[in-house]
């Protein structure tokens, strides 16, 4: 009997094993296709729920450390840009999970390209460096600086790029492989022209539409003194000639081929030298910064703006509606009464346009530097889940009821201060694969462009409207740079600033002696190169 009983008790103890070990099979499959919760007092070691590796598999050891560039734009009262509300949730979704370890590095916005030639020199770039200055890039990949991202991108980039597309992605591709990748830029508009309405009221002009209209109007703001402010400035500018007084050359620009166009520096365009000729008639009539040559990073144009001596200025279409540096809200705190308009008072003499240059497609430049090539598969993952649409649209527009509101089915940005604070409009330096608001959709995306710029939305349409009129691409946007920019760039770009502040500030009878000889040493320093250069590659790609 004993015997048996054994027998028995064997017998069934042989089936609760047998149960035991299929219900532990069946447990281990669910856990690789779901998450579940555990019953009992059992101790089972999870995985974050956001994690992308499976719950039985092995410690993942140290994090590996993704160093990261992030303008710094000094927008007051802001937070560390390198350790903010922004960088630590960054940190949470995508860093944690992925056991990398994010470290923000600060750049000055102003000083961007030496700041990555001191990193590249000396061997100390974050493992993402961004640019917007196509011959820094190109001029890396010639000396060999950069890591190849080719692989990586087709291994983990599936997002990134779907978002991009094979047309923008070759704007950062170098004999057929990739070396940077561009950003996408929503908007093309490019530079615009600011005027004070109240100054206009005051002495009952209209806003102007023409050269002729707009330089009568500058006289005016400088006789009249409508603003009963001292040292009155009707037309503000900086150093950076070609940019912020654009329009002046648009306005004498000749016509002249594609090839032309592309081949020629902008120095040499017909037409451009009688634009600088007109700069020089204002400066001799006190018309524009006495002390524009001066003015290097902006700040002394920024802060005659705010004090109220400046009638007109240039630069970035959306410049006076923005949050930073906020000319507009910060103007109104000393003048309530004040406010900057967009206007596009340059007509071409030749066609009568108010023809202006817009942004190509592509717009910053991501590069990995060659001493972090072992952490390219990091970087791709990391710029493909920023392509994931809730990313960009929470880094963009934050929190609901925080940093928006949703007006129309469409997000419309609140005034945020303190911890919750974006240092930048939309969070543009930590969205790195987007430059400006994405909703896919044009007439959503340029509405809540519009939501994100407080207190000026009424002038939001206006400034991109006349930002994009009459606006054309460079033809040869699309080329590589030529080995002799990427040689000279940094050379010739100071050169040029050089004549502008020189042959601008002279006497009106010295200009053509000062701005001809200045034109030589340009060319000496390595223009001329650069041009028979563009020349050939012009023809390679495009044909005589």
């Amino acid at each position: 009997m004993r015997k048996k009983l054994l027998g028995i008790v064997s017998l069934l103890l042989c089936f609760v094993l047998t149960a035991a070990l299929f219900a532990g099979c069946g447990a281990k499959e669910s856990d690789n296709t779901s998450k579940t919760s555990n019953s009992g007092n059992e101790k089972v070691d999870q995985e974050p729920a956001d994690s992308n590796e499976p719950a039985d598999s092995e410690p993942k050891g140290e994090p590996i450390e993704l160093r990261v560039e992030v303008f710094d734009r000094g927008t007051p009262g802001q937070t560390p840009v390198d350790n903010n509300y922004w960088t630590q949730w960054i940190q949470e979704q995508f860093g944690d999970p992925n056991n990398i370890k994010i470290t923000f590095v600060p750049c000055p916005r102003s000083q961007e390209v030496d700041t990555l030639n001191v990193w590249m020199a000396t061997g100390d770039a974050p493992d993402i460096c961004l640019t917007y200055d196509v011959a820094t890039v190109y001029k890396y990949y010639t000396e060999g600086g950069l890591a190849d991202l080719t692989d990586a991108l087709n291994e983990h980039g599936a997002e990134r790029k779907a978002y991009l597309g094979d047309e923008l992605l070759k704007y950062g591709q170098y004999d057929g492989r990739q070396f940077a990748i561009p950003a996408k830029r929503v908007i093309t508009a490019n530079t615009g022209t600011f005027i004070r309405k109240d100054w206009l009221d005051a002495l009952n002009l209209p806003v102007p539409d023409t050269t002729d209209e707009y330089y009568e109007t500058l006289k005016a703001f400088k006789e009249e003194n409508p603003g009963n402010v001292d040292k009155v400035i009707p037309y503000g500018m900086t150093h950076d000639v070609d940019y912020v007084a654009y329009g002046f050359f648009q306005a004498f620009l000749e016509e002249m081929s594609d090839k032309d166009y592309y081949v020629k520096h902008r120095l040499f365009l017909p037409g451009w030298k009688e634009g600088a000729r007109y700069l020089n008639k204002l400066y001799n009539e006190g018309l524009i910064s006495p002390e524009f040559p001066l003015d290097k990073d902006g700040k002394m144009l920024d802060e005659a703006i705010v004090r109220g001596q400046v009638g007109s200025y240039g630069g970035n279409y959306d410049l006076a509606l923005r949050n930073v540096p906020g000319h507009n809200i910060n103007l109104k705190e000393n003048f309530p009464d004040a406010e900057f308009i967009p206007c596009d008072p340059f007509t071409n003499k030749y066609n009568g346009k108010h023809q202006k240059e817009l942004y190509n497609p592509a717009g910053i430049r991501i590069i990995v530097p060659k001493t972090s090539e072992d952490k390219v598969d990091a970087v791709i993952k990391y710029l493909n889940w920023m392509a994931d649409p809730d990313v960009i649209f929470f880094l963009q527009f934050g929190e609901e009821g925080v940093h928006h509101t949703i007006e129309d089915g469409l997000p419309k940005s609140l005034q945020v201060e303190g911890e919750k604070m974006m240092p930048s409009l939309q969070n543009i330096d930590y969205t790195l694969i987007v430059n400006g608001i994405d909703l896919a959709d044009k007439e959503k995306t340029i509405a809540a462009n519009a939501f994100s710029y407080p207190e000026n939305e009424h002038l939001f349409e206006d400034a991109y409207n006349l930002g994009m009129r009459d606006g054309y691409v460079n033809p040869g946007a699309d080329l590589i740079p030529t080995d002799a920019e990427a040689k000279h760039a940094k050379v010739l770009d100071d050169k040029e600033l050089e004549i502008y502040a020189k042959s601008i500030t002279a006497k009106p009878d010295e200009f053509d002696k000062v701005w001809d000889s200045l034109i030589e040493e340009y060319l000496a320093a390595g223009g001329q190169e650069v041009m028979d250069e563009r020349s050939q590659l012009w023809d390679k790609m495009r044909g005589n």
